[in-house]
């Protein structure tokens, strides 16, 4: 197997910004799977190693700049926070485009199928392959290809729309005065649009 095939395991970390279930497309309309996750640097000093020897290996074969862009950096508190991603659908050269996404398994190792609202803090593992690339705007460098996470810890995040929204995302409390009414006209329709947006 190619060595920048070769799928590697985090040990557990913290997730950030996670987009396990439904792509990111606010960069990028074709879309992108991503995460963040933060590992003591013990931990994390293995993952580092890799991805500098594999932008080393690269730029030796491809006499130019490095990159500035590397997908890990190191936090304040002593931990690195890495950036996994992986493209929702890729554009091949030979115009035949394919779409992916990754795994994810529970703390047992069940494959989930149903959507999950997955937010920062959840407790996971990430499967990776480190891949090199070079450009001649970028020069030499390496990702973090997203292949499959494994969550250990769940934190779900709530839709937005119900009663307790306003005050667990904007800090607003209930308050005498201004208060809207249900038209009955919508009373029908409002779970079908809820149901849209789980995909």
């Amino acid at each position: 197997m190619d060595i920048k095939h070769k799928t590697h395991t985090t040990s557990e970390g913290i997730a950030n910004y996670p987009y396990l279930f439904s792509p990111d497309t606010k960069f990028d309309h074709n879309g992108l799977y991503r995460t963040k996750l933060v590992l003591p640097k013990i931990q994390a000093k293995p993952i580092v190693k890799l991805i500098e020897d594999t932008i080393e290996d690269v730029a030796s074969k491809n006499k130019g700049k490095l990159s500035p862009h590397k997908p890990y950096k190191s936090l304040k508190d002593g931990k690195v926070e890495f950036t996994f991603k992986l493209k929702a659908k890729v554009n091949t050269k030979s115009g035949t485009d394919f779409e992916q996404r990754p795994k994810v398994f529970d703390a047992k190792g069940k494959i989930i199928t149903k959507t999950l609202s997955v937010y920062s803090g959840t407790k996971m593992k990430v499967a990776f392959q480190c891949i090199p690339y070079f450009t001649n705007m970028l020069g030499s460098g390496a990702t973090l290809r997203l292949k499959a996470v494994q969550i250990l810890e769940l934190v779900e995040g709530k839709k937005g729309n119900g009663d307790d929204a306003a005050e667990e995302q904007f800090g607003f409390s209930k308050e005498d005065g201004f208060e809207i009414k249900p038209e009955s006209n919508n009373e029908t329709s409002q779970p079908q649009e809820e149901t849209s947006e789980d995909f």
